[in-house]
């Protein structure tokens, strides 16, 4: 590798008196309240103190009216992205897999379902190669019980690369399944990049068919498709299916509102759209919603109108992007709505509601964000939107609501399961899977406790006896890790609290699970530099309650008396001393949309408790002891390991210079980066980082990314064995901005990082 990545250059000075001070106050607390307590007859004993949480387990927040539950308990799918139905009365529902099949089953049945038919498979046809890629979007004629005929948008698996509009016909002696070689390709639309394909096609009243298609896909639309009426890229088109215009498989509508302009495709209907994740037409006026998914600051939601120009990339949202890029002629549209970053980091979009089961809901659109999990109802009254309300929080990424011919909700989500053979259903491909589900909103049947007014305050969650000092209440329970999360070179204080023994769902190698009440601690500090003491940023609360978990940011008043809980993200900036220098630092305090991006069912929720990371000696002041056998000794875990701690697995020392460097290198991406990429994640990459993948199935090595690239055009892979510099997966690490990776709440380039993982790609056998 260049010499420059094998030295930290903003490596910073550490304040160490005032660290090892503020430790060893941490570290005799637990101390004397865990491991020094007298038993009755007056010997030295552990034991573990229990901790009232019960004040933490209410919500700052209203609580959303609606829960998300698990529908068709029997049913799991690969990669559902669409739901819908053939409005031919039949009570059937239809489930798009990602992967190439069409599912079909009766809703009515509910929890009876057992299992679906396959009403179509083209796996032999679809290109997986990205995780945007596949079959994406199915529509019925609205003459299909006359004819029979159904229309599927899916990414051709031949190259070059290219979205495919084709249309099928139902077999004739069996309504459950579609005749394979009826196939016509109506339209055939090549795209420069693996990812904003978009593809929820839908019928309009008007009968034609809708199709949606994203910029071509990168970031930055690099070929300025946006604004362009020259290519069918970042457009919804308007087609006819029923007739044929010379030299097309169908009719360009003589209405559509660009037919005649000098070069302008007649089919385009609206443009200047970045990623329209999901479309519909509203079933009672006709209004044709989408999400439209945001760049790196705001997600939106738009109703199409004839001839309308979405904006990007000038705009994103209602705010500029490249206001000096090319503009269409067309005056721009802003959307009706959007929302921050803060909120969510991209848009899933929905349904407007015309079911009878929810009458509140009654003409409200539904949409979610597939990153942080959050679902939203708006109301719009033709002119403005009314209101915007959180109605439920799901804990999984949701792909797609669909509506069955009642009018009534499904929704399509990932999931973290194991157990599907990817291989097998994608031609010995490897390709980043989830097990899928379908789920349904109900409402809350079970009052929430009443519990006390949320701690607004640090001091009134009653986690410290010393705030100033940061020393905790008895019972709380300090741990370090193997492998920190990288969060901007920041150091961390690190507890635990339980409400009582024998909690703790122990797994050798896979996710811990905590009990309600159960409180993970974090307190962010920068260092100041020579003898000032540290920046204390902020404390975090991950809350074990019955909704699952949630996170919470205290920020530190500057005279550390105490700190503040945040109800939205901020921003503040730090002096701090690097390389003997005083420089301006920022961070960002995430808000608590934000904590359920990283702190999900893939990622076990509770991140860094696990064997893997607490499989190490502990400093606990007095006390130097393996993490693992303390906390057995303490009676934390429900069964305790099998094992003793030196035959349990373990990450190498982060700290340690001579740990193998494949296996620090596995072992960050594992804790920085599987949160997203792996199978359930939300990462668009299909690379499966996870520590326990073996290198041959985690689609990274020698593997062609899908987007553009910030290395060299031709030879870059997501990782090049033997060249760190042909390695996106590296020159991400050292991007900034919106290609950075990690993408969340970081600046800076962790440079130990880079240094080990250059080294570990530069002793990987050449191709």
């Amino acid at each position: 590798m260049s010499k420059s990545l094998l030295t930290n250059p903003t490596c910073p000075t550490r304040s160490s008196i005032w660290r090892a001070f503020c430790h060893s106050l941490f570290a005799v607390a637990f101390v004397s309240s865990l491991l020094r307590a007298e038993d009755p007859a007056g010997e030295s004993a552990r034991r573990f103190v229990p901790v009232d949480t019960t004040r933490l387990l209410g919500s700052p927040d209203p609580l959303p009216p609606l829960v998300v539950t698990r529908a068709f308990p029997n049913l799991r799918f690969v990669r559902p992205v669409a739901i819908t139905h053939a409005a031919d009365g039949s009570g059937r529902l239809f489930v798009c897999d990602q992967i190439g099949v069409v599912h079909v089953f009766h809703d009515a049945e509910g929890d009876a379902v057992e299992s679906t038919k396959v009403f179509l498979d083209i796996r032999g046809k679809v290109r997986t190669e990205h995780f945007e890629e596949g079959l994406l979007g199915l529509a019925f004629h609205p003459r299909y019980e006359e004819n029979g005929e159904l229309f599927i948008y899916y990414s051709r698996r031949a190259n070059p690369r290219a979205s495919v509009i084709a249309r099928y016909r139902v077999s004739a002696d069996d309504p459950d399944r579609v005749d394979p070689s009826s196939e016509e390709i109506l339209l055939v639309v090549e795209q420069p990049y693996g990812n904003h394909n978009s593809g929820a096609i839908e019928f309009g009243p008007d009968g034609k068919l809708y199709i949606p298609f994203g910029d071509g896909g990168a970031a930055n639309d690099p070929h300025a498709n946006g604004q362009n009426l020259g290519t069918l890229l970042a457009s919804i088109l308007r087609i006819d299916v029923d007739r044929r215009d010379p030299g097309l498989a169908y009719a360009i509508p003589p209405d559509n509102p660009f037919v005649g302009r000098e070069g302008a495709r007649g089919e385009i209907w609206a443009y200047g759209l970045r990623n329209p994740w999901r479309i519909s037409f509203d079933r009672l006026t006709g209004d044709l919603w989408i999400g439209d998914v945001g760049q790196d600051k705001w997600e939106e939601v738009n109703i199409i109108v004839r001839g309308g120009n979405y904006g990007w990339k000038v705009r994103e949202g209602r705010h500029d992007f490249a206001p000096d890029a090319a503009h269409g002629a067309d005056p721009m549209i802003d959307p009706i709505w959007e929302y921050p970053r803060e909120d969510g980091k991209s848009i899933t979009g929905g349904v407007v509601y015309r079911g009878r089961e929810f009458p509140e809901l009654f003409g409200t659109y539904l949409y979610a964000d597939f990153v942080t999990f959050n679902i939203w109802g708006l109301r719009y009254d033709g002119e403005k939107v009314t209101s915007n309300e959180l109605i439920a929080r799901s804990s999984l990424p949701v792909t797609a609501f669909g509506e069955n011919e009642a009018g009534e909700v499904y929704i399509a989500a990932f999931e973290a399961q194991a157990g599907v053979d990817v291989r097998a259903l994608d031609t010995g491909k490897v390709f980043n899977l989830q097990a899928g589900g379908l789920y349904k909103l109900e409402r809350r049947k079970v009052e929430e406790v009443v519990a006390p007014a949320f701690p607004r305050r640090l001091s009134e969650t009653g986690l410290f006896t010393d705030l100033r000092r940061l020393v905790p209440a008895p019972g709380a329970i300090p741990y370090s890790v193997n492998v920190p999360l990288w969060s901007d070179g920041a150091d961390k204080e690190r507890f635990f609290v339980l409400p009582e023994a024998g909690s703790v769902v122990f797994s050798e190698s896979g996710k811990w699970e905590f009990p309600v009440g159960a409180i993970l601690v974090k307190t962010f500090s920068l260092d100041a530099g020579g003898d000032r003491p540290d920046h204390r940023l902020e404390t975090r609360l991950m809350v074990r309650n019955e909704r699952g978990w949630d996170g919470y940011t205290y920020l530190w008043d500057e005279d550390l008396e105490d700190a503040r809980l945040l109800d939205t993200a901020v921003r503040r900036r730090y002096a701090v001393e690097e390389n003997g220098r005083v420089v301006d630092r920022e961070w960002y305090f995430p808000s608590r949309s934000d904590c359920r991006a990283c702190h999900t069912q893939t990622a076990g929720f509770a991140l860094g408790l696990n064997t893997r990371q607490l499989n190490r000696v502990h400093d606990y002041g007095r006390v130097r002891a393996n993490q693992l056998s303390v906390l057995a000794e303490l009676g934390v875990f429900r069964d305790e390991p099998s094992k003793p701690v030196t035959a349990l697995e373990a990450y190498p020392d982060w700290d340690d210079p001579n740990a193998s460097r494949a296996d620090l290198a596995r072992a960050y991406l594992d804790v920085n980066c599987s949160v997203c990429h792996a199978p359930g994640g939300t990462g668009i990459a299909r690379a499966d980082l996870r520590y326990h993948t073996p290198i041959e199935d985690a689609a990274i090595v020698g593997q062609t990314p899908g987007q553009s690239l910030l290395g060299p055009e031709s030879g870059s892979k997501v990782i090049a064995p033997g060249d760190p510099w042909r390695s996106e997966l590296l020159l991400r690490m050292l991007a900034r901005g919106p290609r950075r990776m990690p993408s969340l709440a970081s600046e800076r380039v962790d440079w130990d990082a880079v240094r080990i993982i250059g080294e570990w790609i530069e002793s990987l056998p050449a191709e």
